[in-house]
């Protein structure tokens, strides 16, 4: 089944934004190893890591 081009324009969209996601939890899953077995509560969790993006900013020296 062929997908229409505003179907395969969404379909690249999301992969490109899906990948950044994905390479920022391997980056923090490999970085911080509390991260890789996680099992709190799924709304603590966005805390959690909101904190550790902190550190690794600041160990990057990043301001953005």
């Amino acid at each position: 089944m062929e997908l229409d081009p505003g179907q395969q324009q969404f379909n690249k969209v999301h992969n490109g934004l899906r990948a950044i996601g994905e390479r920022a939890n391997a980056l923090l899953k490999m970085t911080f190893k509390a991260l890789r077995n996680v099992s709190v509560d799924p709304w603590r969790i966005g805390v959690i890591v909101a904190a550790a993006l902190v550190l690794l900013h600041f160990d990057y020296n990043r301001t953005t």
